[in-house]
């Protein structure tokens, strides 16, 4: 039987580190690797993570991937599967692969949390690999319920609260924001330097910052510190985020070029930017774009929708509405975001309405924002149609 680390870059999902990684993301979604026996009475659904793997067990790589995995699914909107395996002897710690379903891998419609703590994916169909990718574009995992149980802290392999670097990370944070409002970058060495930061504690200080902007809904600070000699990130910034670096440079540059953009607050007591047109009563234009951003769906989503929230400054292009919870980042027709068309000049930022009415193609947007509505829902949305 074909080693399954190389069945798995045949179906598009290479796992980062072989001999460590229990699933892989791709950009067809995430595909885990599970056992058989975790397997329940109905078959319908397989354990993922066990309680006591993530309470006791000591971090690890493959731990802390597999939570990210899991985290990822959890957020719904993103295709899933699991190839199920069957180890050689249950008991071994590690395990070994005796046998797997090199026909067929399981989809995952969602993830359900029992109370024991242990976290487990509900699979119903089988999907053959010659299958696979053209399942993925379609397939979507629904949300799961709640926030995701497990905090980001205990997936990585080091105790934050004594490492001394963590009482610098604020400052860090901040001085990368002004940084970025100055549209400029800062070598690895400039950047550990005014810290007194080596190597290692600077890596991880630039992976906590990096997922604290991911999970407020910004773009990337750490996309700013680059090689001396190539002007980009190193290789582990892609590997760590699947962002790539140049476009959230620009992202960093318009997010917080806004002059209303402030840090957050265990940031403030700094001077920032003071408030000007961008602000209203719902918070600064930034601010504004990262509540948008967070309510992500897939993968680079959460990117997307900033980008086109900021390139129309907040604004519904055809109603004016400036409700964010109201708007939706819409792709124009002909772009597709498993192409990468993920710019702000590949959205349209549009009321949630007009948006069903646009992928229904009961409307046409062009690119000055003009609307033209079908007879059929004209009546409800005269106010809102114009003419070049």
């Amino acid at each position: 039987m074909e080693n399954i680390s190389k069945f798995l870059v045949r179906l598009g999902f290479p796992l980062r580190v072989v001999r460590q990684s229990w699933g892989a993301h791709s950009d067809f979604g995430v595909l885990l690797t599970t056992w058989a026996d975790d397997l329940d009475e109905s078959g319908h659904f397989v354990q993922v993570l066990g309680s006591k793997a993530w309470r006791e067990t000591k971090p690890s790589w493959g731990l802390s991937e597999r939570i990210d995995h899991l985290r990822a699914l959890w957020s719904g909107g993103l295709a899933g599967y699991t190839v199920i395996a069957t180890a050689k002897d249950t008991k071994a710690h590690p395990r070994t692969i005796q046998s797997y379903d090199a026909e067929n891998v399981r989809a995952i419609t969602s993830l359900v949390v029992r109370p024991d703590g242990s976290i487990w994916a509900e699979v119903r169909e089988d999907v053959p690999v010659g299958r696979l990718k053209k399942h993925a574009a379609s397939h979507r995992l629904v949300p799961g319920d709640g926030p995701f149980p497990i905090a980001r802290t205990r997936t990585k392999p080091f105790k934050a609260s004594a490492a001394p670097y963590v009482a610098k990370l604020p400052a860090i944070r901040q001085w990368l924001i002004e940084v970025a409002r100055r549209r400029g970058t800062v070598t690895y060495g400039e950047a550990r330097a005014p810290f007194g930061l080596r190597t290692l504690e600077h890596r991880h200080a630039m992976d906590r910052i990096g997922h604290e902007c991911l999970d407020a809904g910004e773009p990337i600070l750490t996309s700013l510190i680059v090689d001396a000699d190539t002007g980009r990130c190193s290789s582990g910034f892609f590997k760590e985020f699947r962002r790539d670096d140049v476009e959230e440079r620009e992202d960093c540059y318009a997010f917080w070029s806004s002059s209303a953009a402030r840090a957050p607050a265990a940031s403030r007591g700094v001077a920032t930017t003071p408030p000007s047109t961008g602000a209203t009563r719902n918070g600064s234009l930034a601010e504004r774009a990262a509540r948008f951003a967070k309510a992500a769906v897939r993968p680079d989503q959460a990117a997307f929708r900033r980008r086109v929230f900021l390139a129309h400054h907040g604004a519904c292009v055809v109603t004016g509405c400036t409700i964010s919870e109201a708007l939706d980042a819409a792709h124009r027709h002909g772009r597709d975001w498993r192409r990468g068309h993920n710019s702000g000049a590949d959205g349209l930022l549009l009321r949630k309405d007009i948006h069903a009415l646009y992928d229904a193609k009961l409307v046409s947007i062009n690119d000055s924002g003009v609307a033209t509505f079908d007879p059929e829902v004209l009546v409800h949305y005269r106010d809102h149609a114009r003419r070049p």
